[in-house]
């Protein structure tokens, strides 16, 4: 990935959920949405007990810090906690 011309590390999983949002910009994208773009298997504990929750989390706050990494000012990614995540569209300054 790439942003203001410099490169963005990322997973493939990072890069996937990143693509689902930003296909999606200024939609919601529930957190079971992006855990199924995960690698490996699922294990019905992690559903029932909500750990896909914490690991869709652990996934956004790395992708977060990637971006922010490059640019401190990164805010693209909203979250309405244990519910969805959204790719905000960019404003008219930017």
């Amino acid at each position: 990935a790439r942003l203001k011309c410099r490169d963005v590390q990322l997973t493939q999983s990072d890069i996937k959920m990143v693509r689902l949002m930003e296909e999606n910009t200024g939609q919601n994208v529930p957190y079971h949405q992006l855990y199924d773009l995960v690698p490996g298997k699922r294990l019905a504990t992690d559903l029932q007990k909500g750990n896909f929750e914490t690991n869709v989390r652990t996934f956004i706050k790395r992708i977060r810090r990637s971006f922010t990494d490059v640019d401190a000012n990164f805010d693209r990614i909203e979250n309405y906690a244990k519910f969805v995540y959204r790719w905000r569209a960019e404003s008219a300054a930017e």
